[in-house]
């Protein structure tokens, strides 16, 4: 297991858990949304090739709309 960390959170993962697995795990809708860990942007091609790793802090940002 790993653990990693999402806006102060932490969750608890399999060892071989992709960016797209932990979007599914936490039930976030993958529209509109980018993902950083460790600061670095994970482009959504790469989110099943991504694996994450212990101590990773997961950033999810979210498009907004507005004027």
């Amino acid at each position: 297991m790993i653990t990693v960390n999402l806006n102060q959170e932490q969750y608890q993962l399999n060892n071989e858990s992709s960016v797209q697995d932990f979007i599914n795990h936490i039930q976030v809708s993958s529209n509109g949304i980018a993902i950083a860990i460790n600061q670095q942007i994970i482009s959504k091609a790469n989110w099943n090739k991504q694996k994450l790793q212990n101590g990773d802090s997961i950033l999810i940002i979210k498009a907004t709309q507005g004027g």
